[in-house]
């Protein structure tokens, strides 16, 4: 069995140019036609937050003998790692209550957690098909997540690296982030390897929440938040430079979709070429956000072999800051893969449809699968820039 594809490279094609955009959506949205409070389950807040157990589908001694029996018929298969789907990783018991984890990740509280598979029971080729199999259920498109077409990203502190903590990605260092959703994917999925010694847990906030608190005490701020005018520096070559919204109302659903990095940008570093700079109003708002999840959080542990699945239109996310153990220790390891539903996937606007095209249907990158971690030494600004 192999896990990459027949080709497991970046196309040879270069990527075509991509100039600083403005979104083609200009008009000011129309937000006293919005909704004064988003209800529904995905609304939690404070008051009404999903317990940890609630959220967690703790497979039975005979579900896990049903992952391990799909992975060795997988195996058997002859296929490469790329081509597990549903049908090829039969799961006909689980494989229910996955489907019924996918509903609730789009209609319900907005995420999930699947525990009970320790990755010490497994090689790491294995480790990487039961990811892939379990997640197909959940959804079953694949994204590409930079522009060197990688499918999967090792989110680890880069401890061979000179680089100080502050001029890493999130993703490569050990501090604390803000909340944030991850570019344009639709599902956010997690596999832990391994956790920290200290600290490292997934932090959640309900964007609906965070909506429906604004709504009440900040209407400007919704309004400032709606309008297409906040500058988004990427300076890669997948995802480009860009002024839009940070918040949309679009078929029946309130979405955030942000980071505080493009926004506001790196220190030291010179903005894009045409973007502007945040008011101090634009920080007040983005603080605002910031503030409000933090009051509505769910802070949730981790064990090795966890699973976790989140809608990333419907939920903000942060993490600690962590300590790995210097020698031979805990050292938190997540793998992530960016996935999307066709039946379940929300319907976006315009300003990030496209980008969602680009991730998962864009042909022009080929698809890289970096099944083992390669210690990162150096960082593109295009990967500080984004999650």
């Amino acid at each position: 069995m192999a896990i990459a594809g027949p080709s497991p490279v970046v196309t040879e094609r270069p990527l075509r140019s991509l100039p600083l955009k403005i979104t083609a959506d200009l008009h000011s949205a129309k937000v006293r036609e919005w909704p004064e409070v988003m209800r529904g389950d995905l609304a939690w807040d404070g008051a009404s937050l999903p317990s940890e157990e609630e959220a967690t589908l703790t497979l039975t001694e005979s579900e896990i003998d049903e992952v391990k029996a799909a992975v060795e018929h997988f195996n058997g298969l002859g296929l490469y790692g790329s081509e597990v789907t549903a049908n090829s990783f039969p799961l006909p018991t689980l494989g229910l209550k996955l489907l019924k984890t996918a509903l609730d990740i789009h209609r319900g509280k907005g995420f999930a957690i699947i525990r009970g598979l320790d990755p010490k029971d497994f090689s790491t080729e294995d480790n990487l098909i039961i990811f892939l199999g379990i997640s197909s259920y959940i959804g079953s498109k694949r994204g590409r997540q930079d522009e060197d077409g990688n499918m999967l990203m090792h989110i680890r502190d880069a401890k061979r690296s000179k680089a100080p903590q502050k001029d890493r990605p999130i993703r490569y260092s050990s501090r604390a982030s803000t909340f944030h959703t991850d570019t344009f994917c639709d599902i956010l999925a997690l596999q832990t390897r391994q956790c920290a010694a200290k600290g490292g847990r997934n932090i959640l906030a309900s964007s609906w929440t965070v909506y429906n608190k604004l709504a009440a005490t900040r209407p400007d701020l919704v309004q400032l938040l709606a309008e297409p005018i906040w500058p988004f520096d990427s300076r890669g070559r997948f995802f480009e430079s860009s002024t839009r919204p940070l918040l949309y109302y679009h078929g029946q659903k309130v979405i955030f979709n942000f980071a505080r990095e493009p926004l506001l940008g790196l220190d030291g570093v010179r903005r894009a070429q045409g973007l502007a700079t945040l008011s101090a109003k634009q920080r007040e708002a983005l603080d605002l956000i910031e503030e409000i999840a933090t009051e509505n959080q769910l802070t949730v542990s981790a064990q090795p072999g966890d699973m976790f699945f989140i809608n990333n239109h419907g939920i903000l996310h942060s993490r600690e800051a962590f300590e790995d153990t210097l020698v031979n220790g805990p050292s938190r390891y997540l793998v992530r893969m960016w996935l999307k539903n066709p039946l379940l996937a929300w319907k976006l606007p315009r300003a990030l449809q496209e980008g969602n095209s680009r991730i998962y249907d864009d042909n022009e990158l080929g698809e890289l699968w970096n099944i083992v971690d390669v210690p990162k030494v150096q960082f593109r600004l295009s990967e500080r820039l984004t999650s």
